[in-house]
């Protein structure tokens, strides 16, 4: 999905419908929207995980995408990967593209193959597990976030996400924890209000079940 998003990936559009889908339906699994962190950090560089009802499904306010366009961009990193097969930028290029793309596995593969030359790389780790977690896998995807978590405590993204992954495995009380640290880190944070009304449903739905 595209990269213009923390924020689509995690944001009001994720604790809403969440909040009035999953909540709602506690024992059924959710899918949530999330958006690789590499892009979010490229973004804050340059300018001072939504949920969805069904995989695969891109939020409310996504722009459609342009799928010749997309595929050109992954031909032209394709074509630098082949030149320099140690090209980092490229490397995480492509993951990011299969992950707009929707083709996780792909994404996993390049992820995976930018965190051997960078294991310690948050958002990294982080994007690898949003594409786990997009494929249904949340187990896997909540070890990966614990990981980025072992490594920058405060990492914003992956908090998002752990309370996303937690909510889809219906697992309420972890998912009003995650999103309570982001609070705390985080007060002044746009989305607060929003999560605040997320965990209170949470907390207070766990007290009726």
């Amino acid at each position: 999905m595209s990269k213009d998003n923390l924020v689509f990936a995690l944001a009001g559009m994720v604790v809403g419908v969440i909040v009035g889908v999953l909540i709602a339906n506690s024992g059924r699994s959710g899918n949530a929207v999330v958006m690789p962190a590499t892009t979010v950090q490229q973004q804050q560089s340059a300018s001072p995980s939504q949920a969805a009802p069904e995989q695969g499904q891109l939020p409310e306010g996504h722009p459609p995408i342009d799928e010749a366009a997309m595929k050109a961009r992954i031909s032209e990193q394709e074509e630098i990967l082949k030149k320099d097969p140690d090209n980092q930028q490229a490397t995480v290029a492509l993951g990011n593209l299969h992950f707009d793309s929707k083709n996780y596995q792909e994404a996993i593969k390049y992820y995976d193959r930018a965190m051997q030359r960078e294991p310690s790389n948050v958002n990294l780790i982080t994007d690898l597990g949003s594409s786990y977690l997009w494929m249904g896998n949340y187990e896997k995807a909540v070890e990966l976030y614990n990981k980025s978590l072992s490594i920058d405590a405060k990492h914003l993204q992956t908090l998002m996400n752990v309370g996303i992954a937690r909510m889809s495995m219906g697992d309420k009380k972890g998912a009003a924890e995650a999103w309570e640290k982001v609070i705390t880190l985080y007060p002044e944070h746009p989305e607060v209000p929003m999560l605040k009304q997320a965990i209170l449903k949470l907390r207070t739905n766990e007290q009726g079940s």
